[in-house]
């Protein structure tokens, strides 16, 4: 286990910003003795999975660019974030969905419920919900790209008999937050906590929500917003975004 740890974080001490490195930046990044981390480097070199350059760096090669390139077209969110969902509905006794946007809409991919949460019904997998109000539309909201949100926050604006100023401040808080807690803004008596999921872009074209009685959810509201912003951190992981464990 030690050594599958050891190799991932050196194919993750490459960035955008920083695609090759040399042995001893790779040493400090992963905190290993520099002969500890030849001797790995040297094993993913003779791999194929780093290459070594002229000026004696190293970087990714094209073979991780194959093998992500399979994932892409075998693997799909729903399949990637099942396990997890169904860990969190577990762990929560509410109903737990995924969402993403569709035009002006929110559409729900897929909804996890345990035999004892009485919303199982409420959210339906290709459940086409405006996005005006409650956590799981101002997730997705304060994480679309600018061009696109502008719209939104007037259609939100409009919806609520807000300002578009303060609607663009409440995305902002939750944008910086990481996750998002409503209590009846879309159907009354129904309380949901949502988080973003990243994927390789650092995009956020999902959130996870999970959402139940109002009466419930408010007692358990602390406990609920750690499991979900985790489950939504280990999603992301599974999903390709570069989201260290803790």
């Amino acid at each position: 286990m030690r050594a599958v740890q050891r190799i991932v974080a050196i194919l993750e001490s490459f960035t955008a910003e920083k695609n090759s490195l040399t042995l001893q930046e790779l040493a400090d990044r992963i905190g290993l003795a520099k002969s500890t981390t030849f001797r790995i480097v040297q094993s993913l070199q003779r791999a194929g999975y780093l290459v070594r350059l002229q000026d004696q760096k190293y970087c990714l090669s094209f073979r991780l660019i194959r093998l992500a390139g399979l994932v892409n077209s075998t693997l799909s969110i729903r399949e990637i974030a099942r396990p997890i969902t169904t860990q969190l509905a577990d762990a929560t006794k509410e109903t737990v969905s995924i969402q993403t946007v569709s035009g002006r809409n929110r559409v729900c991919i897929d909804a996890v419920a345990t035999s004892m949460s009485p919303l199982r019904n409420v959210t339906q997998p290709g459940e086409h919900i405006p996005l005006i109000a409650g956590a799981s539309s101002k997730t997705l909201a304060a994480f679309m790209p600018a061009k696109a949100l502008a719209p939104i926050v007037a259609q939100m604006a409009r919806a609520t008999r807000r300002d578009q100023a303060s609607v663009m401040d409440e995305l902002a808080k939750i944008r910086k937050r990481g996750w998002c807690v409503s209590h009846g803004e879309r159907v009354l008596g129904v309380s949901a906590v949502c988080a973003p999921i990243k994927g390789a872009d650092d995009a956020s074209h999902y959130c996870l929500s999970v959402a139940g009685p109002s009466i419930r959810m408010r007692e358990k509201e602390k406990e609920i917003i750690r499991l979900v912003v985790k489950a939504a951190a280990d999603i992301s992981r599974h999903y390709g975004a570069n989201i260290g464990t803790d």
